[in-house]
């Protein structure tokens, strides 16, 4: 039997997405404004918090993050330092990178003290359109059950959803195996068996570093293709737009399309940790 959600008629804001990002925000709003609770809903088909999140570093056996223990969805910056005092090994060198376990149950742990289980609508949302209602400038967001609610407010938390597929490979005229040619998104290290098999994996970002070392691990051999050098960073854009440094002018710009440009430029394409 399938259950139907039922989201109100109208709300203060809505976030589409229920990631880390989504988390992050969700928890800074609510230190700052107390009394927006109740008046925002998230929206993400697998109804929970942390989902994807949960399984792509599952799917690609990562071991870490790449962010130090400050970085994390809870306002308070110590707060996966003071989590993780009873489990100090699942702390790595050289800056603290919580290990994916840790960082796993540290999320849960900010959830049920936030109080937020309850906030994820297990639906998609199909589309949203701007509109005047009374004068005053709303959203309209249809969801994929044909539910509309309007929102005074919309936050975009759905990560880099859009999976980059070359021109190329719609050009092949030939018939091959579909699972033979795929996207790192689609892949689960767990349930593959390449012994003796040669993979090419295209890209030389941190995501390509992970699945040849999974792959490797599994008595396959790997060439990597890279349209430059391998790029070796400890994190994938300078230290300084973690804080004021850098950020101080990306917020002052309007454009989001400047903004885009800007995120590009700072991280300069894929890059491997040196590990």
């Amino acid at each position: 039997m399938q259950f139907t959600t039922t989201v109100p008629a109208t709300i203060d804001l809505a976030i589409i997405g229920a990631g880390p990002h989504a988390l992050t925000l969700t928890t800074h709003l609510l230190q700052k404004r107390q009394k927006i609770k109740g008046k925002f809903l998230v929206f993400d088909p697998s109804g929970r918090w942390m989902s994807q999140w949960e399984h792509q570093f599952k799917a690609l056996e990562i071991p870490h993050l790449r962010s130090p223990a400050v970085h994390h969805p809870d306002p308070n910056a110590f707060a996966l330092r003071k989590f993780a005092e009873s489990r100090p090994d699942e702390l790595f060198p050289p800056y603290d990178l919580p290990g994916t376990q840790l960082f796993e149950d540290f999320c849960q742990d900010v959830i049920r003290v936030w109080q937020l289980q309850e906030q994820v609508i297990p639906l998609a949302v199909k589309s949203i359109e701007p509109f005047s209602h009374h004068l005053r400038s709303r959203f309209r967001l249809c969801l994929q059950d044909g539910q509309e609610i309007i929102a005074r407010r919309v936050v975009l938390a759905t990560g880099n959803a859009q999976i980059q597929i070359p021109d190329w490979v719609n050009q092949i005229q030939t018939v091959y195996p579909q699972d033979r040619l795929c996207h790192s998104q689609t892949i689960d290290l767990r349930k593959l068996q390449l012994m003796g098999k040669r993979v090419l994996i295209v890209g030389g970002g941190l995501t390509s570093g992970h699945l040849a070392v999974g792959a490797i691990s599994r008595g396959a051999k790997v060439h990597l293709m890279i349209r430059r050098n391998l790029s070796e960073k400890l994190f994938d854009a300078e230290p300084g737009w973690l804080g004021p440094k850098y950020l101080k002018g990306f917020f002052a710009q309007p454009d989001w399309e400047q903004r885009v440009t800007m995120i590009q430029q700072a991280r300069n394409g894929g890059s491997m940790t040196p590990a």
